[in-house]
């Protein structure tokens, strides 16, 4: 793989982003001094153009090792999920947050192989968000049927694919205390998670090396992230 696209769009909610504009360069990953198997994804919202470019990145790796650094806000639950997904197929996997990692991000993050988090880096809870409000909350009783059921489904999917995720970090016993702190029972939903945390239900982590943080400054340092009005 000798390039990558790298996208910048909307911050917002986990299922709906506003305000900005998707924007695609490549950007030749020597440049940046980073090897082949690494995949960045510096997005303030993931839609599902961003996942098709990590999925078409991920396919033309040739060995079957990649580390993904995340520096985003979140972004559309099915595109984090298929993101998630193809990371699971890998044989060695690394997911590095030099900074944040926030909701869809935090999903992703939790499906490697391996987790390495910066001296300040957070993740958060990853329960889906429809319309800005959390399914938990829409799923209630007295809410609009229609918005309420497909709540429950989002909800009900959502906890089933953490608790799966999560088997492979945390011991049984830690399961309960680890699945409330992802899916934020005590918190709302973007609230930092940080790494004493993480560690404390029994996922293990590293810290991030410095080339990292660098990697992600020099990449916004290139202008990747572009606000709607700024376009002609």
């Amino acid at each position: 793989m000798n390039r990558v696209a790298l996208f910048a769009v909307a911050t917002g909610a986990a299922l709906v982003g506003a305000g900005y504009l998707l924007r695609r360069g490549d950007v030749r990953l020597s440049s940046l001094g980073v090897s082949q198997d690494v995949i960045p994804i510096v997005a303030p919202f993931i839609d599902v153009n961003v996942a098709d470019g990590v999925l078409a990145a991920m396919d033309q790796l040739r060995g079957d090792r990649v580390t993904i650094v995340l520096h985003t806000l979140g972004g559309c639950v099915t595109a984090c999920v298929l993101i998630s997904n193809a990371l699971r197929q890998f044989r060695e996997s690394v997911a590095v947050v030099p900074y944040m990692a926030i909701s869809g991000g935090t999903l992703i993050a939790l499906n490697a192989g391996r987790l390495e988090m910066g001296r300040y880096a957070a993740l958060s809870a990853v329960d889906p968000m429809i319309m800005g409000q959390r399914v938990r909350h829409l799923a209630e009783v007295g809410n609009d049927k229609s918005v309420a059921a497909l709540a429950r489904e989002y909800e009900v999917a959502m906890q089933g694919y953490l608790r799966d995720t999560l088997r492979t970090h945390v011991p049984e016993a830690k399961l309960k205390a680890a699945m409330g702190l992802f899916l934020g029972e005590h918190a709302p939903h973007a609230w930092p998670i940080r790494r004493p945390d993480i560690e404390a239900v029994g996922i293990p982590i590293k810290e991030s090396a410095d080339r990292w943080s660098s990697l992600i400054d020099r990449m916004r340092g290139r202008k990747c992230w572009q606000r709607t009005e700024d376009v002609p």
